[in-house]
């Protein structure tokens, strides 16, 4: 039966050894692999690494703003060009083949409350940093972005004085009706 415990003890000790190991090989912090995901917030992670820790904290949360901006909203231009030629004479032709692919990704958004949540050096002296920015603050900007144009005022400025000529015919005319018999 000791025998037994002591197979046992030694098997779960070999699993735990394994599995920090694994964690150790990666060397990236838990929020990098496995991002924090809310209903109420978006959260970006960011690395950076330079000759000072200031420095790498600093490019660490830009990047990390520039990853919560690419999930609010970006436009991909992509173009793929296929060249393909062949020529010789009797059997000894030679083809040529060509394949290019450019994908640009660009990213314009305004982030204001983007805060630090976590942040690790690693054994290298990079910066690691994961940013939360509340969804909150992302449908405040938007609406104080919104601008209504002339057409849409004047068509609820028009709405609003029918239903106001609507009102005062009710007020002063009441419907006067007799039941159906």
């Amino acid at each position: 039966m000791k025998r037994l415990t002591l197979i046992l003890l030694a098997g779960i000790a070999l699993i735990l050894v394994a599995s920090c190991a694994s964690d150790q090989v990666s060397g990236l912090p838990d929020f990098v692999l496995n991002p924090p995901v809310a209903s109420d917030a978006i959260f970006g992670v960011g690395y950076g690494k330079q000759s000072t820790f200031a420095l790498s904290r600093t490019v660490a949360q830009t990047n990390a703003r520039a990853d919560i901006a690419k999930q609010v909203e970006t436009t991909i231009q992509s173009a793929v060009i296929s060249y393909a030629q062949e020529a010789g004479v009797d059997g000894d032709t030679q083809t040529i083949q060509f394949l290019e692919t450019v994908t640009k990704e660009i990213t314009d958004q305004t982030l204001s409350g983007a805060t630090p949540v976590r942040m690790e050096q690693d054994k290298d002296g990079g910066v690691w940093v994961l940013m939360q920015y509340p969804k909150q603050a992302l449908l405040d900007a938007a609406e104080d972005s919104f601008v209504r144009n002339e057409g849409a005022a004047f068509a609820e400025f028009k709405a609003a004085q029918a239903v106001d000529r609507l009102n005062h015919e009710l007020e002063n005319n009441p419907p006067q009706s007799e039941p159906v018999r």
